[in-house]
């Protein structure tokens, strides 16, 4: 099965991207020593989109074309949003780690979500926090 990893490890914020890589890579060696996922093991294919909406596209492109099946990333909004249509109409599930723009949900298809919180609900969890 493949999956993919999509960061920025040429751009301004590369430094992120190659952390959160090595832990992509470490995650599907430790699934495959256990077996996979259901007995099937995981292929990863690795994309940079240095935080580039063309980029972006591109690279979801190339990932569609490869089969993948799953992506994981992308870091910048600006580059989630272009290519979660890619995804979308490839029926590919997409879920970032760190994009923040409502738009990305909000606009975004069946096959998009994300593991952080929405800019728009930021401010209102810190204050409750704080408070």
């Amino acid at each position: 099965m493949k999956v993919g990893f999509i960061e920025d490890y040429s751009g301004n914020l590369a430094v992120y991207g190659l952390q959160k890589l090595h832990a992509a890579q470490l995650a599907v060696k430790e699934i495959n020593a256990a077996g996979g996922i259901n007995g099937e093991m995981l292929v990863l294919e690795i994309g940079d989109d240095a935080c580039d909406p063309k980029q972006a596209v591109s690279v979801a492109n190339q990932m569609a074309s490869k089969g993948v099946k799953f992506i994981a990333g992308h870091l910048c909004s600006g580059s989630s949003i272009p290519a979660s249509k890619v995804y979308e109409e490839e029926g590919i599930l997409m879920i970032t780690p760190a994009s923040t723009n409502p738009k990305l949900t909000d606009e975004g298809g069946w096959n998009i979500a994300r593991v952080c919180g929405r800019d728009d609900a930021q401010g209102r969890v810190a204050g409750a926090f704080l408070a």
